[in-house]
């Protein structure tokens, strides 16, 4: 059984479960449970971009008014925050800071860019992301089945490549099409087509359960990757010695190779080459969905607690 992490009355809760499941062995039952953690996943993402589509900046509710741009808080960053506010994103919540979207060290080992929708061939970006963990599913042009909670990818970028994206907030109806939450500019239940060309990803099937299966999986292959989380507080972060002794699985993060009175422990793990492209990127964000790489930010990694005990002064003679 997974343990899910959801968004219940707007907290995120990573390590909460997410839906008892109804004991039963009938194929009917497992459908039933699978559409109700559906329902739920939808529900909360169109919550938070309802509830953001206007935001100035992630962490700044000033309001920017219809169609005016956000260049602190661009298109893809909306999406990644509302998948991530139904627990899509492993590791991540939507109240998390910036650059744990623009370096997400993923359990596959890879690291995304989810401020990212444009392609660059040096980044994973957000439509990587909803591939590679199985999120979402390209289904080309469908209008018609685009539904609640559903992302839209514009492919108005060179070469035909992808340019802007927006959650899908409101079903098409018999006198009305679908409806699309999107950032930079700002858009509320804006009109389908005027995203085209576009393709519709449409969120997986029991998503929920998907990704974090899926991350599971990745775990097992990629045993350095650490397990999600949300990322550490800057107090979280540091190590700091106790007066007991390093437990079995503190001494299996720590390399026995190196004399105890050289341990460190880095709050943070070293850049991937992806991250480090980041840091190194030229690109400039536009209302078209390029987010700008900014300056270094390697995913952070919580190594897990780790007890170092008092230094003994004999040893540290070497």
């Amino acid at each position: 059984m997974i343990t899910l992490g959801l968004v219940a009355a707007g907290a995120y809760a990573p390590t909460a479960p997410a839906f008892a499941a109804r004991p039963t062995a009938n194929r009917a039952g497992h459908t039933q449970r699978s559409s109700d953690t559906d329902a739920a996943a939808r529900t909360l993402e169109v919550r938070y971009a309802n509830a953001h589509w206007n935001w100035t900046a992630w962490n700044d509710s000033a309001p920017v008014a219809p169609g005016r741009a956000q260049p602190n808080y661009e298109c893809a960053e909306f999406v990644a925050r509302s998948l991530a506010a139904a627990g899509l994103v492993p590791g991540l919540g939507p109240n998390d800071p910036q650059n744990g979207y623009r370096a997400y060290s993923a359990p596959n080992g890879k690291v995304y860019d989810l401020l990212l929708i444009s392609v660059l061939p040096q980044y994973n970006n957000l439509y990587a992301y909803l591939r590679d963990s199985g999120v979402g599913q390209d289904v080309g042009e469908q209008l018609g089945q685009a539904q609640p909670g559903d992302v839209v990818v514009t492919y108005l970028g060179t070469n035909g490549t992808a340019s802007h994206t927006g959650l899908v907030a409101q079903a098409a109806t018999a006198t009305g099409e679908a409806g699309v939450d999107a950032h930079n500019n700002a858009r509320l239940d804006y009109g389908y087509h005027y995203y085209a060309p576009s393709h519709l990803v449409r969120l997986a099937p029991n998503a929920l359960s998907e990704v974090w299966g899926w991350a599971a999986a990745q775990r097992a292959l990629h045993p350095a990757q650490p397990l999600p989380r949300r990322l550490p507080t800057p107090s979280a972060t540091a190590a700091t010695p106790s007066a007991t002794a390093a437990t079995p699985s503190a001494t299996a993060a720590v390399p026995s190779a190196v004399p105890s009175a050289t341990v460190s422990v880095p709050a943070t793990a070293s850049p991937s080459p992806a991250a480090t492209a980041t840091a190194t990127g030229t690109a400039t964000g536009t209302g078209s969905g390029l987010a700008e790489p900014g300056p270094a930010a390697p995913g952070i990694v919580d190594p897990g607690p780790i007890e170092l005990g008092p230094l003994d002064p004999a040893a540290a003679q070497v």
